[in-house]
Parts: structure tokens; C-alpha cells; sequence
């Protein structure tokens, strides 16, 4: 039996349903969507997809759709009636260019005819020849496309490209003896592309063959080389190794002088020429012709004792009529006796045998209460004259020397030094202070507050000087200096331009030619780009005058970078900005050297990371052409994974045979030494 309530609730629903149908009857369904304003679907048909292609197109930048094989396609959102739509490719099937009709509008109804149509272009070829070729190089067509090649002959790229698209083709690895130039490397495609050639010359440099291709004694870790070579091609090469006794000492080889025409190498671990006992330092070497003969001194610094009242010392070994003189104990230092010496004196020397040392050494025995000032040994008329006392000083008294100076000489004995010194009083600063010996005699000692070379500005900190001759005396001072750079910054911006400047090390140079110094007109005077800190500066000279001068400095990557400026036909040339960089891209380097010989050719080393490791590379001057590593692959250190520590060390002769020194581990193993490796080039 039903009851009241049910009878109730099935009369309700048979109402509401003839409600519905008569509705629908009379169109009563517009209600919620009048006529005219459905949404649309977008959509068309695809064409000429070639078999396992995928097209993938969007509408109004969303609603992707992938597409693989010819159909007709509609998007999954509708638009409005007013609404607009707009189709594009996204991504194209491979090797094909698919092109859309009709592809954008206004919606007043279904669109059904957004066509695509892909069609397979015609595809060109990029290639041509390599001559000259001795072992493996690789080329980079547009940053991607690679190609190996090792032997001549004609190559292609195995990706081609359509008409009308450009390609761009670059060195990326090179033999390691061979410099190889791409020609016709850039250009846009009209058509099989046979003619972007390749030619490499054979460079003479003899590379390290492989890591167990040192000229240090095994077993023990060799590091710091240094390297010089005479006008003729008379060489020495210093560093310092551990001597199997837990020492440090200083070791040499040479080329010419012991044996004709060769090396010779230490003999064993005992072949030191520093004096037994306690560590040597940063030894340094200088080399002359003087006639028939050579003549060479090697200075270093060294403890004087293993108690606890030893002090560093310098020391010297000097090569003579064909005879080394080493010293015969820890007691056989040069500088005056009662003080502590620091670890980096300099040499340098002329063809007549004439030679100067330079160091630090405090003024008197306590070390933070004593000044450390600037002491210079001379050898001329075929003596020696060291500072008598503490109080021979080559600088002015009670003003602090920091860091190493640097001298230089050309071959009428005219000579050079140059340091940094603190200014004095209570706003004093670190600037760089010259003397020089012209005409017998030389230059008075300067004024710390009024005569350095440097720019005077408040709060400004100069470093790192580095000085160059040649032999008609023209004479180049450089060093680092920091400035202010004002607001607003490009690296390191400020709201307020009325902040304080950015403080910014840039690289100073004070000039010697046709007799008058040339120092820096202001602090703006810097040849570095604006905008980033510049580093470590290094020159050279020929004996013409022309001359080259190097540095490190951050690029807009933050990257350190090598920089260089030259004087060549009477005139400088500067980088133009922060991206001139003659380094590789993309990482950073450590340090450098730059050598020139006596016609201008000139010589660049410098230790870069390459993204796993430090390695070293070279860049060469030579018939007025420079050649920069093409890549990051193209280092001349052996080894895979064995890293470069210190170095380089660079020397060339007057015809441009030259010598490259570093230290490296001797195996690609953590159980490894660090060895002296040499590249040469005779």
C-alpha cells in the first residue's frame, strides 16, 4: 500500500517533468545561451607532416596542441562569439617549416579553416678544405654543430641548413703545435657552401709529451719556476723543491752554459745549489751576454738557521768566465746582518755584467716595531757593493715598504727601481715611489709625501709595480690603483646618486721616452676599461720602444679575463671595453706572464681554468698577427685531469725562440707530485 507522502512526491515529479518538456518544446533552452553566442571551436587541417614528425602548434599563446600526421584538428577551448583567436607553430616536425592560412581573426561562428601546411625545404651543405693539418682539430658551425677532423682533405658539417639561413663557422680545438685559421668561416646559405677553408702551420714549440715529461727530479713537489734567456738563446730555468729532507730548496737548470747546446737538468734531489738545512724562497734569475761569455745571478731568500733567533736572509748565486759560485753556507748572505729579510728579492742584469738585487729587510730587529725599508746590491766595474748597515737603506726612513719592487736595466747600465711605500702622516697611503741610474749616478731618494709616481687621492691604495727598458733607456712603469667610480655604477648601482663613489683598482702606467717622464695626469688617467677591478699588471718592451702591457680584470660575467694594451708605430691602442679580453670566455684566470724579443714579436702565458682544472695557454705575436687560443681545449700543459699549480714563467731571446715554465701534478691520480713541465720553442 503507497502512502499519503508517496502519492504526493511521484504527482510532484510527473509536474515537474511535463514542465521540462513543454520547455523544451517551445525553446524554452535559451534561456541560459540566447541564440548567436555559443563558443566556437578553432581548428583546420594539417598537410604534408612527413612520417614520425611532431608539429605542435597553440592558440593565443596557451592550448597546446600536438599534431603527428595530416588530419583535420580542432583546440580543445572554444571562444566566444567577439572573441579572437590567434594560431600559431610552436615547434616545427624536424627538418620541415610548416607555415599556418588564416591563422588569426575574430570569432562569429565555428573556424574550420586554420591550414597548416609543413613541407620539407631543400637542405644545403657546409664545408670545404683543410691543408696543412698534423692531428686533431674540431670545428663549430652556429655554437653547435661539431665536426673532428684529422686528416686533409675536404669535410662537411653533418647538420645542413635552408636557404637563407646563416652560418658561422669557428675554431674549437687545434694540435697543440699547430696554429690552423678558418677563412670564409661566416656567410648565409644560397646554396652548397664548399669553401669555408682550413689551413695550419706547423708552430716549431716543443710541448711536454706527456705528465712524465718533467725537468724536475721525481718524488718530491717542485713549484714556482722561473725562466731566463739570453740575447742568444742562453737559458736558466730556477724553482724551489722539497730535497727529501723535509727542505725546501732552490734548483736550476740551464741551457748552454754546462753543456753545449742542450739542458742540464738536476741530477738527483741532493742537487740543490741553496745551502742545506732550512727552506729557500722564490729564488729569482737575471742573464747577460757580456762578450764571449754569460753572465748570470740567481737571488733568493732563506733562513739563516733552524733556531728559533733565525731570520730570513738573501742569497745569491752568480755565474761567471764560464763557473758557478753558489754560497758555501747559511752565514753566506748579502744583505746587512741583524734583521729579518723578507722572501722576494729581484734581480736584473745588462750584457755588460753589470747587475742590481733588490729586497726588503727591516730597519732594525723587531718585526712589527721596525720598518721594513727597500735595500739594493750593485755590481758594476766588476765588484760588488752591498748595503754597508741597516741604515743604507734605498728609501726614505721610517715610511714602511710592502710588497715586492721590481728592477730593471738596459745595456748602458742605466737602470730602474721601483716599489710601493706608505705616504706618511695620518692620512698617509701606499703609493708608488721610482729612482733611476742614468749617467753614473742615480736619482735622489724621493719624498714619500710629495714625489711618488702615482696619483695622490684620498683613501687610494697603489700596488703591484712592474717596470721595463730597453736598451735607448725609454723606460715603462705600471701598477694597479684603486679609484672612485662615480654613481650611478653599471656593476654596482645605487638609488642615490649622491652616495659615495664605488671603489674600482684600475691600471696606471708612468712612461720614460725621449728623456722626460710621463706620470699619470689624474686619477682618471687609467688605460684599464672602466667598471671592474683590474689586477696584477705585467710589461715588456723591445729594443725599439715598442712595448706591451698586461693585466687581469673582471669581465661583465664577473670572470677575471687577461686584458692587454700595446704600443706599436708611436701609439697605444687600450681594450676598448670590459669584453676585449684575449682569454677564452666563460672562466677564469690566475696569473700571467708577457715577454717580448727584440723585433716586436711578443709572447702571452696565463693559467685559466677550463671548467675541471687549470691549464695553461699562450697566445702569439709574430709578423704582425695575433694568435689567441681558439677554446678553452686549446692548452699546452699534458695530462687529463692533472692541474696546473703555479706558473707560468715566460723568457724569449732577440730572434723569438722562447721558453714557458709551470708547475704541475705529474700524474692524473690524487697520488701525485707537483713537477716543473717546460714548453720550448727553438
Amino acid at each position: 500500500m503507497s502512502s499519503a507522502v508517496n502519492v504526493s512526491r511521484n504527482a510532484q515529479a510527473s509536474l515537474l517533468l511535463l514542465a521540462v518538456i513543454s520547455l523544451a518544446a517551445c525553446g524554452g533552452g535559451d534561456a541560459t545561451q540566447p541564440s548567436g553566442t555559443a563558443p566556437y571551436s578553432i581548428g583546420g587541417e594539417v598537410t604534408g607532416i612527413t612520417a614520425d614528425g611532431t608539429l605542435t602548434i597553440s592558440n593565443n599563446n596557451g592550448n597546446y596542441l600536438v599534431l603527428r600526421a595530416d588530419t583535420t584538428y580542432a583546440f580543445s577551448r572554444k571562444i566566444a562569439n567577439g572573441g579572437t583567436f590567434q594560431v600559431a607553430v610552436v615547434t616545427h616536425p624536424d627538418n620541415q617549416i610548416c607555415t599556418v592560412s588564416n591563422g588569426s581573426g575574430s570569432v562569429s561562428g565555428d573556424v574550420t579553416n586554420v591550414n597548416i601546411t609543413c613541407s620539407t625545404p631543400v637542405r644545403y651543405s657546409i664545408g670545404g678544405s683543410v691543408s696543412g693539418l698534423n692531428g686533431s682539430l674540431t670545428l663549430i658551425n652556429n655554437g653547435g654543430d661539431v665536426v673532428t677532423l684529422s686528416a686533409n682533405g675536404v669535410y662537411a658539417f653533418p647538420a645542413q641548413l635552408v636557404s637563407g639561413a646563416s652560418y658561422q663557422v669557428v675554431m674549437h680545438d687545434e694540435p697543440a703545435n699547430q696554429d690552423c685559421v678558418v677563412v670564409n668561416g661566416a656567410g648565409t646559405i644560397g646554396g652548397n657552401v664548399a669553401n669555408v677553408n682550413v689551413s695550419c702551420i706547423s708552430d716549431s714549440w716543443s710541448h711536454p709529451a706527456s705528465l712524465a715529461a718533467n725537468i724536475s727530479q721525481d718524488a718530491a713537489d717542485a713549484i714556482n719556476p722561473q725562466v731566463v734567456m739570453d740575447g742568444n738563446g742562453n737559458a736558466i730555468a730556477v724553482w724551489v723543491q722539497l730535497d727529501g729532507n723535509g727542505d725546501q730548496q732552490v734548483f736550476m737548470s740551464d741551457y748552454n752554459l754546462t753543456t753545449p747546446n742542450a739542458w742540464t737538468h738536476p741530477f738527483s734531489l741532493a742537487d740543490n745549489i741553496s745551502p742545506d738545512g732550512t727552506n729557500a724562497f722564490n729564488p729569482k734569475v737575471a742573464i747577460g751576454v757580456n762578450g764571449a761569455n754569460n753572465d748570470a745571478v740567481i737571488v733568493w731568500a732563506q733562513k739563516n738557521g733552524a733556531g728559533q733567533f733565525a731570520t730570513t736572509q738573501v742569497f745569491m748565486s752568480e755565474y761567471r768566465a764560464g763557473t758557478w759560485q753558489h754560497p758555501a753556507s747559511l752565514t753566506d748572505s748579502i744583505n746587512p746582518a741583524g734583521s729579518r729579510a723578507f722572501e722576494d728579492p729581484t734581480v736584473a742584469m745588462d750584457d755588460n755584467g753589470n747587475a742590481i738585487i733588490a729586497w726588503r729587510q727591516l730597519d732594525g730587529p723587531l718585526l712589527g716595531v721596525d720598518f721594513p725599508l727597500l735595500y739594493v746590491s750593485e755590481y758594476r766595474a766588476g765588484s760588488w757593493a752591498h748595503p754597508a748597515n741597516l741604515a743604507a737603506s734605498f728609501s726614505q726612513a721610517a715610511n714602511e715598504v710592502r710588497f715586492p719592487p721590481d728592477v730593471a736595466m738596459d745595456n748602458n747600465g742605466n737602470a730602474i727601481v721601483a716599489w710601493r711605500q706608505y705616504s706618511g702622516g695620518g692620512s698617509g697611503q701606499f703609493l708608488v715611489y721610482r729612482r733611476e741610474y742614468r749617467s753614473g749616478s742615480w736619482s735622489a731618494v724621493p719624498n714619500v709625501a710629495t714625489d711618488s709616481i702615482s696619483p695622490i687621492i684620498s683613501g687610494s691604495i697603489a700596488s703591484g709595480p712592474k717596470v721595463a727598458m730597453d736598451n735607448s733607456g725609454n723606460a715603462i712603469i705600471v701598477w694597479n690603483q684603486a679609484i672612485g667610480e662615480p654613481q650611478p655604477h653599471p656593476y654596482f648601482p645605487s638609488d642615490n646618486p649622491a652616495d659615495d663613489p664605488v671603489e674600482i683598482t684600475h691600471i696606471f702606467k708612468s712612461e720614460y721616452r725621449s728623456g722626460v717622464w710621463v706620470d699619470p695626469a689624474n686619477q682618471f688617467d687609467n688605460i684599464s676599461p672602466n667598471g671592474l677591478n683590474a689586477l696584477a699588471p705585467q710589461v715588456a718592451m723591445d729594443n725599439n720602444g715598442q712595448a706591451m702591457i698586461t693585466w687581469v680584470q673582471a669581465d661583465p660575467q664577473q670572470k677575471v679575463q687577461l686584458f692587454k694594451s700595446e704600443y706599436r708605430g708611436s701609439a697605444w691602442t687600450h681594450p676598448a671595453s670590459l669584453t676585449d679580453n684575449i682569454s677564452p670566455d666563460s672562466q677564469g684566470v690566475a696569473s700571467h706572464a708577457l715577454a717580448m724579443d727584440d723585433s716586436g714579436s711578443a709572447i702571452i702565458t696565463w693559467l685559466q681554468f677550463d671548467g675541471s682544472r687549470y691549464q695553461t695557454y699562450k697566445s702569439e705575436y709574430r709578423a704582425a698577427v695575433w694568435r689567441h687560443p681558439v677554446s678553452l681545449l686549446d692548452s699546452i700543459n699534458p695530462g687529463i685531469t692533472a692541474s696546473v699549480s703555479t706558473g707560468p714563467a715566460l723568457a724569449m731571446d732577440s730572434a723569438g725562440d722562447a721558453l714557458i715554465l709551470w708547475s704541475q701534478s705529474d700524474a692524473d691520480t690524487a697520488l701525485a707530485n707537483q713537477q716543473v713541465f717546460m714548453s720550448e720553442l727553438r
